[in-house]
């Protein structure tokens, strides 16, 4: 886990949670245009990504192994004393949710960015889903997902570097597998339980990974007296990796102004 601050007056404390695959090294940009709108950045790899195991890539024992470590991330937060913003992206997203279906934190807002509650029905999912059902096949057995960066994001320069990149992987264990479609039931199932935050939900027109009706129904079912959801037609996953980032970025850095604005906190 790693901070950083920023070196205006802070407004805020930003906790990101990443996504499936990669590693906090692929938010160098968006880290450093928060903490120059006053946010200091809260951020570690998740367990079996990034620079958290070199033998245990891809592999989870369990799916409370994620909350663990974002629940120690927000006590890091918590102690600068300020507002705190959870930012979920993608797999980030399910996780964050996850975690507020079973404890009730003190966030100023909630920021989901394509949070993947379910995947699209494709072959190579229907592939997947039908390989992690075999009770006989070792848990930490690994296979491809299959996941092309070019599906992610139409940036050319993200989708080149993320290829380049040593610590972005691509094999998952089966019980990784089946851990992450236990939960995505789990938590569409249990939104009811979810506290009350304020919400900011953006989600790519042309995601290629996430199921979108289900980011729609979350969006109906989810009660909260404040909620913005945006749909950004013709983007795919990786909203803030696309060449339309610095749109993103108003939208999100709008929402916590306003959220800022409203506890009485006067940002410049």
């Amino acid at each position: 886990m790693w901070k950083w601050e920023t070196e205006k007056a802070a407004k805020g404390v930003v906790v990101i949670v990443h996504n499936m695959l990669e590693h906090h090294g692929r938010y160098a940009w968006l880290i450093t245009q928060l903490r120059r709108s006053g946010y200091h950045v809260v951020m570690g790899d998740l367990p079996g990504q990034g620079q958290t195991s070199r033998v245990n890539k891809g592999h989870i024992e369990s799916f409370g192994v994620y909350r663990e470590a974002v629940l120690e991330w927000i006590e890091v937060a918590e102690e600068y004393r300020l507002p705190v913003f959870l930012f979920g992206i993608g797999l980030g997203g399910l996780i964050a949710v996850n975690l507020l279906e079973r404890v009730t934190l003190n966030l100023e807002g909630l920021i989901l960015i394509s949070p993947l509650f379910g995947f699209q029905n494709t072959l190579s999912t229907r592939k997947n889903i039908f390989a992690s059902s075999f009770g006989g096949t070792s848990k930490d057995a690994k296979f491809d997902m299959n996941i092309a960066m070019n599906q992610l994001t139409r940036s050319a320069d993200a989708v080149k570097d993320a290829e380049s990149d040593s610590l972005m992987i691509s094999k998952v264990s089966f019980n990784w597998y089946r851990s992450i479609m236990e939960a995505m039931k789990d938590t569409m199932e249990n939104i009811p339980a979810l506290s009350s935050v304020p919400l900011l939900l953006m989600y790519a027109g042309e995601d290629k990974l996430a199921d979108l009706e289900q980011t729609r129904l979350f969006s109906k079912e989810f009660q909260t007296d404040e909620m913005y959801v945006k749909c950004w037609n013709g983007l795919y996953h990786e909203l803030h990796q696309e060449p339309e980032k610095e749109n993103i970025l108003r939208y999100i850095e709008s929402f916590m102004n306003n959220r800022i604005y409203y506890v009485g906190l006067i940002s410049e």
